[in-house]
This record gives structure tokens, C-alpha cells and sequence, in this order.
């Protein structure tokens, strides 16, 4: 038999969520949450996402729920609504990423970190409606965003998914194009390195090219980056051609971005017999 502070708790948050009240679950959590180190609060909160959706299996109204959660500062409620939002996109689509969105900028890392792996199990799993949503984020000015939409890449683009890497690619260049400097080491080696080139190496390399000879300095900056990734060494038959053009660019900021790459290939390439870096 469960302990009475466990039968309390969850016969309250059953009863808060069954009205729909987020200050009443974040009141019934908030005490047992409070007495417990992390991993067993963990623990509490994965029985939490369980006793809701019980007590309340209208997928729209667990949407307004877990709206009202989002707008609470409590941190819990916050990680709450992430799940149950992610969970039940198809039943309120446009609620559900405008919340979403909203949780990016959150004051807690934990919630940021947990909306960005959110947004990329959308993607994978709603890839034709959340897709959408994700090129419009990427012209926005605040870091967190443009970081949610650069782990929503990466984790789709680990599926292979053969039909994926075109509008991958897409995404990523609207990302390059605009995105504000702290948001920069996420886009290039993670995104376009880790991400991309390691699970689509040939239509990121033919990619790549476009966008070394295009007349964007800030995609050609985030080019250059990328080469500090290790899939850029894994991969250096295909990309040292663009290597060697990036190299010759017009741009100071560009040949400084190859300069510290360079730093990262010489670390993971075989030595030259040559003496150069190039073959």
C-alpha cells in the first residue's frame, strides 16, 4: 500500500486536473516535490503526467490545462506543460506551438532544454504540421528559439530519413541567414556538422557548395564553422574542395572562421606528407 502523503498528493492533483486548474495541481505538487532530491522528484513528476491524464482524457481541455501551466513561473508546472503539450499536439495544434514556442525563452534551462527535445519529437512525429512552424521560428531575434529550432534539426536529421534532408538543409540556411551571434555554435558545428553532414554527408556536401558560393557572408561564416565538427574530418574527401574556396574568401570574418577550423582538422586529420592540410 502506497504511503498516505502519496495517496494525498495524487488524489489532489487527480482533483486539479480533473477541474482544470493549474494553480491547484502546482499547489498539490509543490509540497511532496519540495521534500524530495532530484531523482526522486523525477519520479513524482513522471507519476504526475500519468494521475492528469487519467483524470482528465479530453485531449483539448489537457491542452488548456497545460496552457495555464506554461504561464506559471513554477518551474515544475513549466516541465509539466512541455510534456503534455508535446504529447497532445494533434489535438490543439496551434495552441500547442504557440506555447511552446513561448516555453523556449523560459527563465529555467531545464525547461528550455526540454521544450528544444520536444520540438524536435514533433518534427519527427508531426513532420508536415510542425515543420511550418519551425521555418517561421527561425527568423526570430531571441537565442533560445533559434536554439529550439537547431535541436529540432538535429534530432530529426538522426532519422535519415532520405525525404527529410532537402527541407532539412532549407531550414538550416534560413537559420544561417539570420540567426543572432549567441545562437551561432549550435547552428554550425551541431547542427550542419553533428547533425546534418553526419546523417546526410552527400546532399550536405552539394549543399555546401551553394552556399560557399553565395553572396551571404553570414552563411558562409557558419560554412566555415562547421568544418570544427568531427564529421567534417569523417567526411573530408567530400568537403576539402570547399574547404580550399572558403579559404580564399573575399571576407575577413570567413577566412577567421577557417583559420579556427583549421585548428579543429589538424587535431582529427592524418598528417600530410605534403606538409599542407589539403590532399
Amino acid at each position: 500500500m502506497m504511503p498516505l502523503a502519496e495517496q494525498d498528493w495524487k488524489r489532489d492533483a487527480a482533483d486539479a486536473a480533473s477541474r482544470g486548474s493549474a494553480s491547484a495541481l502546482t499547489a498539490a505538487l509543490g509540497p511532496v516535490l519540495g521534500t524530495l532530491p532530484d531523482k526522486q522528484a523525477r519520479a513524482v513528476k513522471h507519476q504526475a503526467l500519468q494521475v492528469i491524464e487519467a483524470a482528465l482524457p479530453d485531449p483539448k481541455r489537457l491542452i488548456r490545462l497545460a496552457s495555464g501551466l506554461a504561464q506559471i513561473g513554477d518551474e515544475t508546472a513549466q516541465e509539466l506543460a512541455v510534456f503534455l503539450l508535446s504529447g497532445h499536439y494533434a489535438a490543439a495544434p496551434d495552441e500547442t506551438a504557440a506555447r511552446l514556442r513561448s516555453l523556449t525563452d523560459s527563465p529555467h534551462p531545464t525547461v528550455r532544454r526540454w521544450t528544444g527535445e520536444a520540438c524536435g519529437t514533433l518534427l519527427v512525429k508531426q513532420f508536415p504540421s510542425f515543420y511550418p512552424r519551425l521555418a517561421a521560428w527561425s527568423a526570430s531575434p531571441l537565442p533560445n528559439e533559434i536554439a529550439a529550432v537547431t535541436h529540432a534539426v538535429r534530432i530529426a536529421a538522426k532519422t535519415r530519413n532520405p525525404a527529410w534532408s532537402r527541407p532539412l538543409l532549407d531550414l538550416a540556411e534560413l537559420l544561417m541567414s539570420g540567426a543572432p551571434a549567441a545562437a551561432g555554435k549550435a547552428i554550425s558545428p551541431l547542427t550542419l556538422g553533428e547533425g546534418l553532414l553526419a546523417s546526410y554527408p552527400e546532399e550536405t556536401a552539394a549543399r555546401l557548395d551553394v552556399w560557399i558560393a553565395g553572396g551571404d557572408e553570414a552563411v558562409r561564416i557558419h560554412a566555415a564553422n562547421m568544418y570544427a565538427s568531427a564529421a567534417a574530418a569523417e567526411h573530408w574527401d567530400l568537403l576539402a574542395p570547399g574547404f580550399a574556396k572558403l579559404e580564399q574568401d573575399a571576407s575577413p570574418a570567413v577566412r577567421r572562421a577557417v583559420a579556427r577550423a583549421r585548428k579543429q582538422l589538424l587535431k582529427r586529420l592524418p598528417p600530410d606528407p605534403s606538409g599542407g592540410l589539403l590532399p
